[in-house]
């Protein structure tokens, strides 16, 4: 259920801080946004501001999927990507459709509603109804996805901040999440419950900064003793009086501080050394493959540089339990925009 009496907007001004209830609705049009010198925002601005993107992926030893829907106003970008680690065989799927002829339809309201995209015979969905999730990929090529998985005994990351002078962003996280479903590719098909398959998803949207950066991390897996383990963690992009970071062990959070990102930023496919400030996740991440996305509309660009591969370390939980992994499949991902 969702808190429909909540507004993330009040006043005008953007309601900060971490939140242990869904909230309803993003109501980005009744924030008052200005300029850097204090003016208020024409129309235009307002409208072309606000920008949002939903990624969610299924994640074992087996199987790597990634999907997203990002709606920049200008452009509506989509991808879709398999990968196979025992063979190292990766199948994507880039798509890009002008924001007219209802190619795509996003919505605000994080718990409930359907994201889709479509361009000729290939459909990508993505909703929420009653604390479950969906995704679903239909390829002209004959690849399938059809994937689900309850967030109900999970407690997500939900984060309201400040950005820049006059922006606000919100983000939705969760990762180590069993899910369901049936994957269809070139590689076979896959049964996601039987390969023990995890979920995660980021759900984000606000006024950005115009010229924005990020690195991401994200991980998702069984331990050995049958529990499941996933991790968010970001630099440069929400960081303020509160964090996006922290790990989850069955569905309990476990918050982090600050992410630290150790890598050749002119050979992103070396080994990464990823670590939190407070020493209680330190991570080696081997890269085995990559998402790469650039575009250049002019006024809106990106180079985004998605990373997937094995990560081994260790995690502290606020108990005091030290947890080892070692080779569980995520993310890392370095990722310039100009919005």
């Amino acid at each position: 259920m969702t808190d429909h009496d909540f507004s993330l907007i009040r006043h005008g001004q953007v309601r900060q801080g971490l939140y242990d209830h869904p909230i309803d609705k993003i109501n980005y049009r009744d924030f008052h946004l200005r300029t850097p010198m204090g003016d208020k925002a024409g129309a235009f601005r307002r409208w072309f501001g606000f920008n949002q993107f939903q990624f969610i992926s299924a994640i074992s030893s087996e199987l790597v999927v990634g999907a997203a829907i990002v709606d920049t106003k200008i452009a509506t970008v989509s991808f879709v990507y398999i990968y196979h680690p025992p063979t190292g065989n990766l199948h994507s799927y880039p798509f890009k459709a002008l924001p007219f002829g209802g190619c795509a339809r996003i919505n605000q309201t994080p718990d409930r509603g359907t994201w889709s995209f479509r361009q000729g015979k290939n459909t990508l969905a993505m909703g929420c109804e009653n604390n479950r999730r969906t995704l679903t990929v239909h390829r002209e090529d004959g690849t399938t996805v059809a994937m689900n998985f309850s967030q109900q005994d999970c407690q997500p990351i939900r984060l309201a901040t400040r950005v820049d002078l006059h922006g606000f962003a919100y983000t939705q996280k969760m990762a180590g999440i069993p899910c369901t479903g049936t994957v269809t590719c070139k590689s076979g098909t896959f049964d996601l419950q039987k390969i023990n398959a995890c979920a995660t998803l980021d759900w984000s949207a606000g006024y950005l900064r115009r010229r924005s950066f990020w690195n991401w991390i994200c991980l998702a897996g069984t331990l050995d003793d049958g529990r499941h383990i996933g991790l968010n963690g970001a630099c440069f992009t929400n960081e303020s009086s509160f964090t996006e970071n922290g790990f989850w062990v069955d569905g309990r959070l476990h918050k982090l501080a600050g992410m630290v990102f150790e890598y050749d930023t002119s050979d992103l496919y070396q080994p990464w050394t990823i670590y939190s400030s407070d020493n209680k996740v330190r991570l080696n991440f081997t890269p085995e493959g990559g998402q790469v996305e650039k575009n250049n509309f002019l006024v809106m660009a990106s180079n985004f540089h998605q990373l997937f591969g094995r990560f081994s370390g260790k995690f502290v939980t606020d108990d005091g339990e030290t947890i080892t992994i070692d080779n569980i499949y995520g993310f890392t991902e370095e990722h310039y925009a100009k919005w």
